[in-house]
């Protein structure tokens, strides 16, 4: 009997065992494998950083402008060193420049391999990583990376970065691998790259059996004796951006020793936990043996006594029977509070992933949110920063100040439009717009909006206008901001020689502006979320179009607002796109007065203004707008706080007062408040200044005692009806 359950057990523990030494034996090549694999990863990182410096490199304006001087000390100073070196090469693959000797020396002919392979560029217009080969100058054996350079002038060039003998042999040793494990890099002809082990090998044949199986497939693993003829596995894959070979070998021995080792521990193991079960089996069956020989002794008592003793026996004995019952009910049970319990857990998981998602997908639009605002504010900061430096330069020409002062000017604005774009979305999506409805003749819109354009020198396309006279009711500052995005769009995504045709016509109920162009075109998986908020084309590296990509989401809400839609069509990319806005016109007859008159009618006119009370803790924007009030003619007056400036407004009375609302101590809204409180004061016309924008800061600066309300940064001509004595509420 024993016999019969140890032999089975022995039987599936040879089964057990083997399959183990083989597990072992699989993890271990697999972890060869995976090594070789992150190897090739590390090679890879560092030929991809070489191509991007090479196409930075690329971008050099002096290469741009033939100033090979210039372009030799830009490629000096992005050279790696170590021995390696940039070259540029003419179409014809001859060298023009070679930084590991000084600009001007002669350079020798070009071997036909090279020229082979910088005309394979050209002609590709790709990148490529070149075999071990011999540098002409140095005479050592070296790798290249060559990727093509096009110029806008019909120039055509291309880039090689030089890598010294040892240079990937120090990449691939950073890889942290035993020993005895033994690293290569070969090319494409079976030669040594990189060998850290063995680097007196570079340049020699790498093992037969290897480059023949590498040659057949972009990965795997062989068992193959050594150069030496040692027995060893060999794992190699293919780098992705050269094609070359890497390798990890390690000693057969080595991986069947730790097989071997892992099975003796698990059969020591079995063993043990063998012995304890034999043992444990006979503790508890001579146990039960007991336990069995007691019931059968209380058995034969029972059969010999008989009477009420015997039934009450056999009811004891049936009990067992009831005790399965209530430990299947109990099973059962404990099954149906598990059932439910797994179902309330799915709907709790399947829960968590949606809001997982969620998250993810808003953390997703936010990053990529943030990214483009950083973008589009780093370019106007580096202008203004930029402008400001050249103004402090004591030898700088008028032309050049005057130069610097229009950059500051117009990246001020441009900021401006994006602070107020982002307020215009922040207001549309909390239904704060306001809308000033009145007669607009839609045609004048477009060629106000056209003519600006043109004025700012934004139009380079040749621009076509086809305009019907057509009377809509609308907000003409909010229309023109909608015609305005769809046609700044339309220039931003068409080439300089492209066509650009706008066309206004006039149905029974609408009228129809079209916007057509010549450009990139729209994708068609991008057309379902055209409008949404932060969707973009695709965007270069260069973010040359630019945009924070919220100015069709604008059009859209303030079209719908008016009671108008908007569509857009596309053939698909680098087809052209159309834009179709539709207005409801203005029937003939209605009472346009009414509507007119509907308006806030306009504030009363009041005495010019000669002095001013400037309020304002940032000393910079305080100093900026006095110098322009002063330079325009009026006296002015400075305050960094709430104290002194009530001081100044009741010993000046100064007959306007432009006040910071964020002030520390006494905020703006007290100043107001003391002010008119004042019989000295409280006549004075009164400015908040902040930086919130929305519609409930302006009732509030409004409702606390100021006349009129400005968000910054403010511009000079916004102050112009308010200093010559008209209100701007």
């Amino acid at each position: 009997m024993i016999g019969a359950i140890i032999l089975p057990i022995s039987l599936f523990a040879a089964i057990a065992l083997q399959t183990l030494l083989s597990s072992e034996r699989e993890a271990a090549l697999q972890a060869l494998g995976q090594s070789a694999a992150a190897t090739a990863l590390l090679v890879d990182r560092e030929l991809s950083s070489a191509e991007a410096a090479l196409h930075v490199l690329a971008r050099s304006p002096q290469l741009a402008q033939g100033d090979m001087a210039g372009f030799y000390a830009h490629a000096k100073s992005a050279d790696r060193g170590d021995g390696g070196r940039i070259i540029l090469f003419d179409a014809g693959g001859q060298q023009l420049i070679n930084t590991v000797v000084p600009f001007g020396s002669k350079l020798p002919p070009t071997r036909d391999e090279v020229r082979a392979r910088i005309r394979q560029v050209m002609a590709n217009r790709k990148t490529m990583v070149s075999d071990l080969v011999t540098g002409p100058l140095q005479k050592n054996p070296v790798t290249a990376i060559t990727v093509p350079v096009p110029l806008l002038g019909g120039e055509r060039y291309a880039l090689g970065s030089v890598f010294s003998p040892d240079y990937f042999s120090r990449v691939v040793s950073h890889h942290p691998a035993p020993s005895s494990w033994t690293l290569s890099v070969i090319d494409h002809k079976g030669r040594f790259i990189a060998r850290p082990s063995e680097p007196a090998r570079l340049g020699e044949p790498a093992n037969p059996g290897l480059v023949k199986a590498a040659a057949g497939a972009d990965q795997g693993l062989i068992r193959y004796p050594t150069h030496d003829g040692v027995d060893a596995y060999h794992a190699f894959v293919h780098s992705p951006m050269s094609g070359w070979t890497i390798a990890v070998a390690v000693p057969a021995s080595e991986i069947e020793g730790a097989a071997r080792h892992a099975v003796m521990l698990a059969a020591g193991g079995m063993l043990v936990a063998l012995l304890c079960a034999a043992l444990a089996a006979v503790f508890f069956g001579r146990r039960l043996a007991a336990a069995i020989g007691g019931a059968a002794q209380a058995a034969t008592r029972l059969s010999e006594g008989g009477g009420l003793a015997s039934a009450s026996a056999a009811a004891a004995a049936s009990s067992g029977i009831a005790e399965f019952d209530a430990l299947q009910r109990s099973i059962g049970e404990a099954g149906i509070k598990l059932a439910r319990s797994e179902t309330e857990r799915a709907s709790l998981l399947q829960r968590e992933q949606q809001a997982r998602k969620l998250a993810e997908a808003q953390v997703r639009i936010r990053d990529d949110f943030l990214a483009m605002l950083s973008h589009e504010l780093r370019n106007p900061l580096s202008g203004i920063l930029g402008a400001a430096q050249l103004l402090r330069i004591e030898n700088a020409n008028p032309g050049q100040k005057r130069h610097a002062q229009d950059i500051l000017l117009r990246q001020g604005k441009h900021l401006t439009r994006i602070v107020d774009d982002l307020l215009d979305l922040a207001r549309l999506a909390r239904g704060k717009v306001r809308l000033d409805m009145r007669p607009v003749e839609l045609a004048s819109v477009v060629e106000a909006v056209v003519d600006a354009l043109r004025m700012a020198g934004r139009v380079e396309q040749q621009l076509e206008c086809r305009l019907e006279p057509a009377w809509v009711l609308g907000d003409r500052t909010r229309i023109e901001q909608v015609v305005g995005n769809l046609v700044t769009n339309a220039l931003k995504y068409t080439p300089a020689q492209g066509h650009i045709e706008i066309a206004l016509k006039s149905g029974e109920d609408e009228a129809c502006l079209t916007v057509h162009d010549s450009g990139v075109g729209i994708a068609p998986e991008l057309m379902p979320t055209l409008f949404e908020t932060f969707v973009q084309g695709a965007v270069s590296l260069d973010r040359a179009q630019g945009g924070l990509g919220i100015g069709l989401s604008l059009v859209r809400s303030l079209v719908t607002l008016h009671g108008g839609t908007v569509t857009a069509a596309s053939e698909g990319s680098g087809k052209g796109s159309t834009f179709t806005l539709c207005l409801p016109l203005l029937k003939e007859g209605a009472d346009t007065a009414a509507v007119v008159e509907s308006a806030p009618p306009a504030a009363a006119s009041e005495s010019a203004v000669s002095t001013v009370l400037l309020i304002e803790d940032n000393n910079d924007a305080r100093h900026m707008l006095s110098a322009q009030l002063s330079a325009a003619g009026y006296q002015v007056f400075e305050a960094d706080n709430g104290v002194d400036g009530i001081a100044l407004a009741r010993r000046e009375r100064p007959d306007l007062a432009i006040v910071d609302i964020g002030l520390p101590g006494m905020n703006g809204y007290q100043i107001a408040a003391r002010l008119r409180r004042d019989p000295d004061t409280k006549m004075l016309r009164l400015v908040a200044l902040t930086g919130y924008g929305q519609e409930a800061d302006r009732q509030l600066a409004l409702n606390a005692g100021f006349d009129a309300h400005f968000a910054k940064p403010l511009q000079f001509e916004s102050l112009a009806d308010i200093l010559a004595g008209v209100s701007n509420d």
